[in-house]
């Protein structure tokens, strides 16, 4: 598949996502018992951090390259592998894009690293989104 139509297809598709669950709509493939449940948006980059891959979620209103240029600052040595958009309900996962600030595409298996990423009691030593709803700067 081309390129480019890959990248049109994923912002359409985050587009919708993210138009239906904000307005109060269902998202597709989603059910009624879920649509009670509070959809998480957000951006996310792996980086390579201490020889292993590691999510870093924030907001979507952040750029990606300004949270790598952030960890660079205590952690130089940080390098990016993937970025893009996550979309995260109890039942629904949704996970991709790119991120053009980065020049990075996100990969299939972020899906898998996120969902084990957003279930870790960890969690909140990288989830940027967390100390936002906690009181944080970002």
């Amino acid at each position: 598949m081309d390129k480019t139509i890959s990248r049109e297809t994923n912002k359409q598709t985050m587009k919708i996502l993210y138009t239906t669950t904000n307005s109060g709509d269902q998202a597709p493939g989603q059910s009624d018992q879920s649509s009670k449940h509070e959809m998480q948006t957000g951006k996310y980059i792996v980086i390579i951090w201490n020889c292993k891959e590691q999510v870093v979620t924030f907001p979507n209103r952040v750029q990606h390259a300004d949270i790598l240029h952030y960890i660079r600052r205590e952690s130089p040595q940080v390098q990016a592998v993937s970025a893009g958009f996550f979309i995260a309900g109890s039942e629904l996962l949704w996970t991709g894009g790119r991120s053009e600030t980065l020049d990075l595409d996100s990969r299939p298996q972020d899906k898998e690293m996120l969902k084990a990423f957003l279930r870790s009691p960890e969690r909140a030593q990288w989830d940027l989104t967390v100390l936002k709803a906690k009181g944080g700067a970002i």
